[in-house]
Formats: structure tokens, sequence, C-alpha cells
């Protein structure tokens, strides 16, 4: 059988633990994070923005339900104090007594009603304050006293106004010092009181002046601030998507034509994951379309082979008929010429090589269609070697088989298969020139199935050309078709199996014919 023994491709996948990929940040990712950072500069923002708001909201109603109603009471206690102050003045000058009680005393009735509200609008006063609390503390502790002082007053209104009415003038004016002197020191505490909260609420206008300056520097610098973030969020949104633009440039040149794969963006998201799967799938486009146009190469090839071969058969048969009747010929004349009956033998053995080639060539050209029956696997691998075993002897090659028991029925076609594991005995047989060992093993298969094994102890195929032992035409043999493995391939997947061939142990080739069973087919 011809064919190359200098290089195999395996039909079946190699296993290779590939290096761990770190985790890749999604674009999704990426950009969440940069709408947070955005988020979280506007919620500074409106945070900043409420807690001024909230403090300018708690000044203003200290403001309206405490300290103006405070100032507006203690002013007018004040302004009734000064009436009283004066009248109480004039009480032993004046020409008319009853209409000077008449005003003292509605402003000593009006007094307590005017200190009460203020007190009630001390009372209101917030507590979280502590400036705020210490004023309430003092407006309520002054307008208790000016209340007591007020009541231990009393009498001695009365007695002003019974020396006056008994016309008792220097009891009168001793008793006008006494109050006089009363009198002004409420109104010194009423004063107190009102200076004491024309500060607070002096010094609450500068502070909302100052928080309301503030506060619009806060908001104008938090302004820009997030205005700067949006446009540095935009711009990373950019370089984040920027890959993205260059696998759509990407796309465009591959579709068209360019199948040249590059180097893969260096980018830790899914992007990139695309880019790099992308370039990958350029260059199986690239390797398919290649082996397109080498499977159309080849069939074209097999196609004018089988032609040929077609149109040579007739002559072959021709000759090789008419070497038969001129051999008959010289046996029936009798003649002894040893040298006419040596070209003739030379002749009839060239025909029939020309013949087989001829065979193979229109072997290879059609499809094998494999008749299927199941079949004992290990009876028919016994049978072979026990087919082969002469002609290995001869080849003073030992032959070393190994059936697993019970092996499962596989359905095969025996004519092919046979061929199949001929092809590949007779291979190995050839690679050991000076004899050596060859394996025959049937076992059972990973999961389902049967693969069948053979090995040989040769010199070896270089890993170089192992990818193209299995395509057609192609040898490294001076005498080789290059169609042998080729057919062997096309009769092992006509079973829907696979073929493997890699290197052995301690030197060699192996070759492994995996077919599976009936359950698996």
């Amino acid at each position: 059988m011809a064919g190359a023994r200098t290089r195999a491709r395996a039909s079946r996948p190699v296993t290779a633990t590939e290096p761990r990929r770190r985790p890749r940040r999604t674009v999704a990712t990426r950009l969440l994070a940069s709408y947070l950072v955005l988020l979280a500069a506007f919620v500074v923002t409106m945070v900043l923005g409420y807690r001024d708001m909230r403090r300018a909201s708690e000044q203003a109603e200290t403001l309206r339900s405490g300290l103006v109603p405070l100032q507006l009471f203690v002013g007018q206690a004040l302004a009734e104090q000064n009436v009283l102050s004066t009248q109480l003045n004039h009480a032993t000058t004046a020409k008319n007594p009853a209409d000077v009680r008449e005003w003292i005393e509605t402003a000593r009735r009006t007094r307590p009603l005017t200190i009460g509200s203020a007190r009630s609008a001390a009372e209101r006063l917030p507590k979280d304050d502590p400036e705020i609390a210490r004023l309430a503390d003092d407006a309520l502790a002054e307008l208790g006293a000016i209340q007591e002082s007020a009541r231990t007053g009393e009498g001695g209104f009365a007695k002003l106004f019974d020396a006056l009415a008994a016309g008792d003038r220097a009891a009168a004016e001793h008793q006008q010092s006494d109050l006089v002197k009363r009198e002004a020191d409420i109104a010194l505490h009423l004063r107190g009181i009102r200076e004491r909260t024309e500060t607070a609420m002096r010094k609450l206008g500068e502070e909302a002046h100052a928080r309301e300056v503030r506060a619009l520097r806060v908001l104008v610098g938090m302004s820009v601030f997030t205005l700067l973030v949006g446009v540095l969020l935009s711009l990373y949104a950019r370089r984040v998507l920027r890959p993205l633009t260059i696998v759509t440039a990407r796309a465009k040149a591959v579709a068209a034509g360019d199948l040249h794969p590059r180097e893969p963006l260096r980018d830790d998201s899914e992007i990139g994951e695309l880019a790099e799967t992308f370039e990958t799938m350029v260059g199986a486009i690239r390797d398919a379309r290649a082996e397109i146009v080498q499977a159309e190469r080849l069939a074209t090839i097999g196609k004018m082979a089988a032609r040929i071969t077609h149109e040579i058969r007739n002559p072959l048969s021709a000759i090789g008929l008419n070497l038969e009747l001129l051999e008959s010929e010289l046996e029936e004349a009798g003649t002894t010429a040893k040298e006419q009956h040596e070209l003739v033998l030379a002749i009839k053995n060239e025909t029939a090589r020309l013949a087989r080639i001829s065979e193979q060539y229109l072997g290879m050209a059609r499809r094998p269609a494999p008749e299927l029956a199941s079949e004992s696997i290990g009876d028919l691998v016994g049978e072979i070697a026990a087919f082969v075993r002469p002609e290995l002897d001869r080849a003073e090659v030992t032959l070393d088989l190994e059936l697993e028991d019970d092996l499962p029925t596989i359905p095969l076609d025996e004519g092919l298969i046979r061929q199949a594991l001929l092809n590949l005995i007779r291979n190995a047989r050839e690679a050991m020139e000076g004899g050596g060992r060859l394996g025959v093993r049937a076992r059972r298969g990973a999961g389902t199935g049967v693969d069948v094994i053979i090995e040989d102890e040769g010199p070896g195929i270089p890993e170089d050309v192992r990818a193209s032992i299995f395509d057609p035409f192609f040898t490294t043999k001076r005498s080789g078709t290059g169609i042998g493995l080729a057919v062997t391939r096309d009769i092992v997947e006509a079973h829907r199996g696979t073929i493997a061939c890699e290197p052995r142990e301690g030197g060699g080739t192996r070759f492994v014919i995996h077919l599976p069973d009936a359950t698996s087919s």
C-alpha cells in the first residue's frame, strides 16, 4: 500500500489545559460604575443643598414663630411700660389726677397679657440651638421676674392713689418715687430682653446670608464638578466603547476580503473577548477557504485521475490478454529462450501493477458506501492478524495481538474495514525495514464503541509533516501513490468513526481507530 508515514493529523480533539483567564470587566459594569460616580456627585450636591435648605427653613421657623413674636411682644410691653412710667411721673403734678389714674390702670391691666404673650413666644423657641435655647431661658426668667415685680407693686399703686385722693402730697410723692424705681427696673429688664432678641435675630440674619453665599458657592462648585465628572465619564465611555468601533471597522475589512488575522485588542472586557474570538474566526475562515480550495483542487485531480485510469483500463486489459496469449504461444512452440520468458514475465508484472494502481485511483475517486452489518470486531481483527502473520514473519516483524474480552458488536462493512486495517498494518511493516514489533489491540473505547490500535517501532513521523499524511496524493515514498491513508480515513469516516495518528512512547507511530457501536450510531 502506498501512503505517507511521515506526518499525522489527529481526527480527535486533543485535550489541553489552558491558563485560567482573569475575570473580565464587562462594558456594562464599567458604564454602570461611571453612572454611579456621576450619581454620587449629584447626590452630594443634593445633600449639601438639602442640608442648607433645611437649616434655613429651621431658622426661618425660629424667626417666624419665636424671635419675631417675642420681639414684638417685648416691644409692645416696653411701649406700655414707657406710657406707664410717663403717667406715673406726672401723677403728683397732674391737674386732673383721675385721668392719670385711668391711664395707669389701663397700662397695668394690659401689661400681664402682653408679658404672657411674650412668655408664650419664648417658650416656642427651639431648644436644639444652644444660643436660642439660652435666650429662651433668659427671656423666661426675666419675664417671670417682671411678672413677680408687677404683682409686688400692686399695693404701692393703691397707696399712691389713696394719698392723692386724701391730698397727702408727701405720702403720694414717696409712693411715686418707689413706683418709678420699680417700673424703671422693669423697663430695664424689657430692654435687655429686646436687645438680646435683636442680637439673636441679627445673628440669624448674618448666618442666613453667609449660608446663602456658601450655598451659592457650593452649588456653583458642585455644578462645575458634576459637569467635569460628566465630561470625564463621557470620555471614559468613549474609550471603553472605542474597541467596538475598531472591531466594526475590522469586520468591514474582513467583509471586503481581508482574511489575514491580526493581533487582537488588549482589552479585558467582553469587547476584547469579541475581538479575540473574531480574529480566531477570521483565521478559521481563512483556513476553511484554503481547505476548500485544496479540496476542489484534489477533487479536480481525482476526477482527472479517475478519467485517465478509466481510459487506460481497457488498453491494460488488452495488453494483459495479449501477454497471456504470447506466453501460451511460446510454451506451445517449445522454445527454451529464458530471456524471452523473463521479458514476458516482467511486462506481465508491470501490467498487473498498473492495474492495481488504477484500481486504487478508482477507489479514491469513488467514496466508500459501506453495507453495514453487526460484526464482532474482535473476530475480524483476529482473522486479519492470522492472514498477515506469514507476511510479517518474512519481514522479521513480530506481531503482538491483544483482544479484549466481550467486545461489543459493531455495525460495519467487513470488506472495507479489512481493507483499512490491512493498509495500516502493511504501512507499519514497511516502516520497520529491519524488523521489529507490531502491536495490534482491540479494546472498548471511551464511552461507547471500540478502539483498534496499531503501533510500530519504526522511526516515527516528524511533527512538521504529521498533519498531511491523510491528504490525498501526499507521500514520502518513492513508489507511493499517496492515496492509501486517504482511503483508510474515508472508510473510517464512512462508518462514523475517527482515526488519529500520534507518536508512540519509546519511538514509532500509533494509529487509533474508533468505531461507534450500534447505540451511538
